[in-house]
């Protein structure tokens, strides 16, 4: 530590009491001056508030800057021994204290935090807790509260105790009404009546229906797997994971959380001191990586400062790898292949620690839906297939059909194998069980195979594949290829062929068959079994739940028990559901439809309808000739007008009718935030009016969230009833939570704390001078103090600065800024081009293109001779103003009456300015003279008066040898 010997000490004693500022700045760059700075720059978070509110780039710090006449100031604990404060380290042992405007310690340094003056008190902190002190030191309001904020003109200000949000009066007391329990933050801004901003916490409702409140200042990200796990962020402390009660279950800590599309199996959480991965189960991995990568969905890459790991989807490392081997990684589906060996290639397959190792010369082949196949490098032909599961069919064990593979496809899991003329070789399940035996190959040679989709049933009796007679074929037979491989032929059989193969099979069709036979046509079920006798001359496919059935020439219609339904003679025919067919009378181009209920044997509708769809729960959606669409009940009534350009289900019980678009427009081409939509139950009833932009998605349980781009949300249960659609409230769906997020809300508090103004989801401005901006949807306004609307103002974002004379827009155009400037009545009165400060008495600070700034007056006028990197408006009539990197002050001629010496200053306050150097803050008065300065000595912070004598600390540390 530096220190100082007593006749340098008297030498820069007597220069002080000298006089002017110039001989304390010579102590700034004394021998015992601490490397601690008095000054930092403003971060550019606020740089550019501080450019519209015309205040200084850069920030005292030994000394803050001057409101109502005092200053506050960090000074060694009043209750602590010197000795102990200068043995403490760092500043932790000070204590904060405040100067009068001559510069004279007049609350000594006893607070652990202490806000600014405002209305004669100022918010101070002791055990953690806040209060508010006067002039004097005195407490007030007693420190009994976890958060507040400065007093307003109006006498209130905001306060936070035992986690519970209160306006409170000078008094410490509550008043007004208790704000909303699920209110998050509150923050109140000066003026009468008070601007009070409210935000909510984040409300989520979990599947069973229950309300789940996100934790102080908890914002749910992302939804972390299926096991109640949710990405959130902590306002002030960062991202962490939370469980399904909304509690912490990784506390927030982390700089960043991400979810990979490619693997979204681990969180990844970046800090300060690299990257930690969160496994499914909330779990964290104590190892750091300097970097974590993806590399399919099931390995990862990680690097340590040493190492390179490969991990699976539990974060367990399987290998090490150098770097050659790092290089020859080839993501392959959800296989990994390694290619960096000479003699072999190695293939990571999840679950298993050792990779599978393949001949040398076997490459890629193609990886198909969890099947990987390799080819041998000189023949170009398939030597191995490899499943997810890690089983291996060939490799180092030749298995003669491979090398026949052309074509590869995969039918409901299994690998269907063809060779070039399209013969099956062979089906492989995810067993990596070969299922056709040579015999069966055998079997099938002469036969057409077609593969069957499990629409609803896939289970083990469910057959995989059809099989008939080829065309010009000998053989004989109809039958299955079943799940297991086997083959069962019937020899009675013609054909076969799937009941219903449409994706929305009904009556449990998907595994109902028409076989056809010598004798006739008739049904089986996936046994072979006889469920409707085969005497039909023919059975079509069944289509919502009926089919055509011709015998002895007549033609009929089928429910799925084989009952029969007589049809009249009409030219068309098709089935609609829940027998309803719609049908036309001619062939004649632009017939129109009719409806026949083949159930009661009655017409419902004559031919109307230009187009019908399909009809369920007792409804229709028809189209009339005029193109407009509309609902049709079981009594063949229309349910609704038909008004719209369209009508399509949503679900069983709701419906969505879109209306058309003007004449002149294009329906498919207009966006779709742009069409008019509405949302209706089956009673025809509208659930949700005419809206523009309506999206509807479905949960996993049957709810509905509809949602506006504009914001407006509903959330509807699986009968179409709205369960909950919440003023200023966005409803999103997190998996399958429903995520609650009231939109923030401004209003107007009285001197009472009563709304004066109500609360809307309007941004507005603090009150200046009974005026204030309201900015809605439609635009901006001028209000006075009851919300009376005054005027509207042109199209922009308006601001209105604290005790700003004016309104100020700003608009970025492509030859710059320019700032717009509008008074109290609302009137336009100013443009000018660059970027303008708040209106004071009626200048302002202009900042043009190149970063110099200057004063205009009302008119926009510049002051020629006024230009500087950094510029402040009057205030008691002296300007900061910046030059080379040092800050003076300017008369109102632009003239420096205090020098440009100051590497930071504040505006005068009082008749005082605080002014610093690197390592000394200082309090001058309006001519410049020295009122007090900080300094940086033999560990703890020193104050001074003008004349050089120590105020604080009454003594200095023994180390520092006064």
């Amino acid at each position: 530590m530096s220190r100082v010997t007593r006749p340098l000490n008297l030498a820069i004693r007597f220069a002080l009491q000298a006089g002017g500022i110039f001989s304390a700045l010579a102590l700034s760059h004394s021998a015992w001056a601490e490397t601690a700075p008095c000054f930092i720059k403003q971060p550019n978070d606020v740089a550019e508030q501080q450019i519209r509110m015309a205040l200084p780039m850069t920030q005292s710090l030994c000394i803050r800057d001057v409101h109502e006449g005092r200053a506050a100031v960090l000074l060694p604990d009043a209750n602590l021994a010197i000795d102990d404060v200068a043995l403490t380290k760092g500043l932790s042992a000070h204590r904060w204290g405040f100067l009068d405007n001559r510069g004279q310690l007049v609350i000594k340094p006893t607070f652990e935090q202490v806000g600014d003056f405002h209305y004669a008190l100022a918010a101070a902190m002791q055990n953690g807790k806040w209060g508010f002190i006067d002039t004097t030191g005195n407490w007030v309001i007693q420190p009994v509260f976890d958060e507040v904020q400065p007093f307003t003109q109006a006498e209130l200000t905001v306060a936070t105790r035992d986690n519970k949000i209160e306006v409170i009066n000078r008094k410490g007391e509550a008043i007004g009404q208790p704000l909303d329990e699920l209110v998050d933050d509150a923050q109140v801004s000066d003026g009468n009546p008070v601007r009070l901003r409210l935000s909510y916490k984040t409300v989520l409702l979990s599947p069973d229906g229950r309300r789940h409140v996100a934790s102080d200042k908890m914002e749910i990200i992302q939804p972390f797997t299926n096991q109640g796990l949710f990405i959130a962020r902590d306002a002030d402390k960062g991202y962490g994971i939370a469980d399904d009660e909304l509690a912490w279950h990784v506390q927030p800590q982390f700089s960043a959380m991400t979810l990979s599309n490619v693997n979204p199996s681990l969180v990844l959480a970046k800090s300060s001191d690299g990257m930690t991965l969160i496994r499914a189960d909330g779990s964290v991995v104590d190892q750091k990586y300097q970097s974590v990568t993806p590399l399919n969905g099931q390995f990862w890459l990680a690097k340590t400062a040493d190492k390179t790991m490969l991990l699976d989807n539990n974060a367990a490392p399987i290998s090490s790898l150098n770097e050659s081997q790092a290089a020859g990684l080839s993501a392959q589906g959800d296989f990994l292949l390694d290619s960096s060996g000479k003699e072999t290639l190695s293939i990571y397959v999840a679950g298993r620690k050792q990779p599978l190792t393949l001949p040398a010369g076997s490459k890629l082949y193609q990886v198909i839906d969890g099947y990987l196949l390799t080819q041998h490098d000189d023949e170009n032909k398939v030597n191995a297939i490899i499943t997810q599961s890690a089983a291996m069919i060939g490799g180092a064990q030749a298995v003669g059909w491979l090398a026949q593979i052309s074509q590869a496809e995969t039918i409901d899991g299994r690998l269907w194998l063809r060779d070039k003329e399209g013969k099956l070789l062979n089906i492989v399940d995810a067993k990596g069980k070969a299922l056709l035996s040579q015999k069966t190959l055998n079997t099938l040679v002469g036969y057409h195979i077609q593969p069957l989709i499990s629409v609803h049933d896939n289970s083990a009796s469910a057959p995989l594949a059809l099989i008939r007679p080829s065309e010009g074929s000998e053989k004989t037979g109809a039958g299955f290829v079943r799940a297991d491989g086997s083959v069962q032929l019937e020899d009675k059989w013609q054909d076969i062929q799937p009941a219903d193969n449409s994706e929305n099979v009904a009556g449990g069709l998907a595994q109902h068959f028409i076989v056809k036979s010598v004798q006739g046509t008739g049904i089986v079920d996936a046994q072979g079994k006889t469920l409707m006798p085969l005497t039909q001359d023919n059975i079509a496919p069944f289509v919502h739940g009926y089919a055509f059935d011709y015998l002895d020439g007549k033609l009929s219609v089928i429910d799925v028990s084989g009952k029969h339904f007589a049809l009249p003679d009409f030219f068309e025919l098709e089935s609609i559901g829940d027998g309803w067919f719609r049908y036309r009378e001619t062939a004649a181009d632009g017939a129109l439809w009719g409806i026949y209920d083949v159930l009661t044997q009655k017409t419902i509708v004559a031919p109307t309808y230009q187009s019908v769809g399909s009809y369920a729960n007792g409804l229709a959606d028809v189209q009339l000739p005029d193109g407009l669409w509309g609902m049709l009940d079981q009594q063949g009534k229309l349910l609704t007008d038909a008004k719209y350009a369209g009508i399509r289900r949503i679900n069983s019980t709701l419906w969505k009718g879109t209306l058309p678009v003007a004449s002149s427009e294009n329906q498919s081409t207009v966006p779709a935030s742009q069409l008019q939509s509405e949302l209706l139950g089956n009673d025809g009833k509208v659930r949700i009016g005419l809206t523009n932009g309506l999206m509807v998605t479905q949960f996993n349980d049957g709810r509905l969230l509809a949602t506006l781009g504009e914001g407006q949300s509903w959330l509807l249960n699986s009968q179409g009833n709205v369960e909950l659609h919440e003023q200023q409230t966005k409803i999103t769906a997190v998996g399958n939570w429903v995520k609650l997020s009231r939109q923030p809300q401004e209003g107007y508090l009285n001197a009472q704390g009563n709304w004066q103004i109500p609360l809307t989801s309007s941004q507005g401005s603090a009150f200046v001078n009974g005026r204030a901006l309201r900015t809605t949807s439609t635009g901006t306004e001028l209000i006075d103090d009851k919300g009376t609307q005054l005027a509207t103002l042109p199209a922009g974002q308006w601001y209105w600065p604290l005790a700003s004379d004016m309104a100020i827009a700003y608009d970025n155009q492509p030859s710059g800024m320019t700032t717009r400037y509008v008074d109290s009545s609302g009137k336009p009165t100013l443009t000018v081009q660059g970027e303008g400060s708040r209106m004071l008495a009626g200048k302002a600070v202009l900042t043009r293109a190149d970063g110099s700034k200057t004063w205009i007056d009302t008119q926009g006028h510049p002051m020629t001779n006024v230009n500087y990197a950094d510029l402040g408006v009057a205030s008691e009539g002296l300007a900061f103003a910046e030059v080379g990197n040092h800050y003076g002050y300017l008369d109102a001629n632009g003239n420096f009456v205090i020098p440009p010496v100051f590497r930071a200053v504040s505006a005068f306050d009082h008749g005082m300015a605080t002014v610093s150097t690197s390592n000394t803050s200082m309090l001058i008065d309006s001519s410049g003279k020295l009122l007090a300065r900080v300094d940086n000595e033999c560990g703890v912070r020193v104050l001074y008066n003008a004349g050089s004598q120590r105020l604080w600390p009454e003594k200095m540390p023994v180390q520092c040898h006064e």
